[in-house]
């Protein structure tokens, strides 16, 4: 009889194939890369949407104007997206609103042109670039956007309103404005945390600290936004008003001339209560040199051109009001312009009309401003002190009138006028040789 050995199996000679072979399939797996999942794609978006014509929506009601009107020829929306950066552009043509005024308000016929006002903006262009890196960033994650530049450029915004149709306006952008930002009415995010710039949750960040989570790409990444207007022309109109804001043309008034003219100080002098930073005024660099600049030369011209006594007479308290609260590098810089209109209005022969209204500049106190004599000597004995070389061909001048002044009252008015002829000792000396007659130098027997 035969008898035949079965040789038990191994398990775990049975099972190392098996682990071989699933291991294998791994590597299999692992190495199939499918470069069409990460490839980069370009997109190009041109929209243009024409013909526009919008409400802005506001609570409309008989007794209530209705809602302005936006009419709008041309929307062009470009995009252009690559895999380092995004490139953006908006352009708006011309863009008109119009509103109107409340049904029951009633103009007289003349002025019905003003029931309808509009306001009309030239263009705008908008362009935007969005710059993005894959520097540290597995293929699996986003890019990181580093940088977004924003170029504005606004044309042209004019129009014509009245008071009624301007608050109608900013009541339906008001209105318009609230509903974007209504927080209350906000979709909720579903994820309630955010990824720091590594790619992480921001709690399981290593860089997150107790003190502070680590950044987002909007936290960090560069902004910048340049934007430009080419001008804005606005009328605010009503029946029956008029705004003037030329203080120039006022001085030739007779009834409110000479309280124009002291306000021109009152423009560059320095305020407690008005004026100021602290009252939200809008102080711009050198608005005092500014101002100076641009009225100067009018007044001069206005001084030397007419023949009202009144006016010259406004013209140089305006001229003299401004000099106190400016710095001699200023002043130094028009004294020859200056000088000698200040020098005419005091040695005119109508002095008893221009005097006491135009070179009087004694200070009474911060409210009531200053009087034009003692101010008026106290700048030019300044300016005369630094440099007194202005005054060499107005000395005559200058001393038949100092001299008189300085027996005056109050008596700080005869001060300043000392101290001013104390400058002008500065000049030099004119040396005058008496006239010799040529018979003199021969003798007698040569006669």
């Amino acid at each position: 009889m035969n008898q035949t050995l079965l040789k038990k199996e191994n398990p775990a000679e049975v099972s190392q194939p098996e682990e071989s072979k699933s291991s294998s399939l791994v590597e299999d797996k692992k190495s199939e890369f499918d470069c069409r999942k990460y490839r980069q794609f370009a997109v190009t978006v041109y929209l243009d949407i024409q013909n526009v014509l919008g409400h802005l929506l506001k609570d409309c009601t008989e007794q209530y104007p209705p809602c302005p009107t936006v009419a709008l020829d041309r929307l062009i929306f470009e995009m252009n997206k690559r895999y380092s950066e995004t490139q953006l552009q908006v352009v708006v043509s011309p863009l008109i609103l119009t509103t109107s005024d409340d049904p029951n308000h009633q103009r007289l016929s003349a002025h019905q042109h003003l029931h309808t006002g509009f306001l009309m903006l030239s263009g705008l262009q908008m362009r935007g670039d969005a710059m993005f890196s894959a520097e540290e960033r597995s293929l699996d994650e986003e890019t990181l956007e580093y940088a977004w530049l924003v170029e504005l450029t606004v044309g042209t915004l004019s129009g014509k309103l009245t008071t009624p149709q301007l608050q109608n306006i900013i009541t339906a952008l008001e209105a318009f404005v609230f509903t974007v930002e209504d927080a209350e009415n906000s979709l909720r995010h579903p994820r309630p945390y955010l990824y720091c710039y590594h790619g992480t949750p921001q709690p399981q960040c290593p860089q997150t600290t107790s003190e502070h989570f680590c950044p987002t790409t909007d936290t960090i990444k560069y902004k910048m936004v340049r934007a430009s207007l080419d001008g804005i022309s606005l009328n605010l109109v009503e029946s029956g008003t008029i705004l003037c804001f030329q203080m120039q043309e006022l001085l030739s008034d007779p009834l409110i001339g000479m309280e124009a003219a002291h306000n021109f100080g009152t423009i560059v002098k320095d305020h407690n209560y008005a004026l100021t930073s602290h009252t939200h005024a809008n102080i711009r660099l050198l608005h005092k040199q500014r101002f100076f600049e641009s009225v100067v030369g009018p007044l001069v011209e206005l001084f030397s051109t007419t023949n009202d006594i009144k006016t010259k007479s406004c013209a140089l308290v305006a001229i003299a009001s401004l000099l106190p609260w400016l710095t001699h590098i200023v002043l130094n810089a028009h004294i020859q312009k200056l000088l000698p209109v200040l020098l005419q209005g005091l040695y005119t022969s109508d002095f008893s009309k221009i005097g006491e209204a135009s070179i009087n500049m004694e200070r009474h106190d911060a409210r009531c401003g200053s009087e034009t004599r003692l101010s008026t000597l106290t700048t030019l004995a300044s300016l005369l002190k630094q440099n007194a070389s202005p005054a060499e061909r107005h000395t005559s001048t200058l001393i038949s009138f100092l001299m008189p002044l300085t027996t005056y009252h109050p008596l700080t008015v005869g001060v300043k006028a000392l101290e001013c002829l104390a400058a002008l000792v500065t000049l030099p000396v004119s040396v005058i040789l008496p006239y010799r007659n040529e018979v003199s130098f021969f003798t007698a027997e040569e006669v």
